[in-house]
Parts: C-alpha cells; structure tokens; sequence
C-alpha cells in the first residue's frame, strides 16, 4: 500500500520542487553544522592517539572508507532517481 503512496506522489512533484526540497537540505545541513559546537570532538583522542592511528591507516581502509562512501552516494541516486 505505501508503494503506491510513493508512487502517486512521485507524480505530482516535479524536477523544480525535487530540487528545492535538496537545495533546502543543504542549506539546513550547513546552518546546524555551523550552529552547533563541535568543540568537543577534538577531547575524543590524544595526539599520541591520532598519531598512531594515522601510521597504521593503510590502503584496505582507505578502500573500506570509499565503498562506505559509494553506497552512502549511491543511495542517494536511489532515492533522487525515484522521484525524476
């Protein structure tokens, strides 16, 4: 039942709301990275700690960190390619 939902609504949307509705995701997203403190983050390790970590990343992680990042995107298209 709700993939017809889906669909109906992907009917009545167009490419210019499509848009909006991402270009105002963006801009909220940049307004609460800015709003909120991020002070805390750099508390979470020492610099020995960064240190090692940074001497041990090795190429299989650098893979492991770009498929996250290729799935993340992809169901992105996903999403956006549904509504076009």
């Amino acid at each position: 039942m709700e993939y017809f939902s889906i669909t109906s609504f992907t009917k009545e949307i167009s490419r210019i709301d499509l848009i909006g509705i991402l270009v105002g995701h963006f801009i909220f997203a940049i307004a609460l990275t800015k709003l909120l403190d991020w002070s805390w983050l750099k508390n979470l390790m020492t610099e020995e700690d960064k240190i090692k970590m940074l001497n041990s990343y090795t190429w299989k992680d650098l893979l492991a960190d770009g498929a996250i990042i290729a799935v993340v995107i992809g169901i992105i298209f996903l999403i956006v390619s549904i509504f076009l």
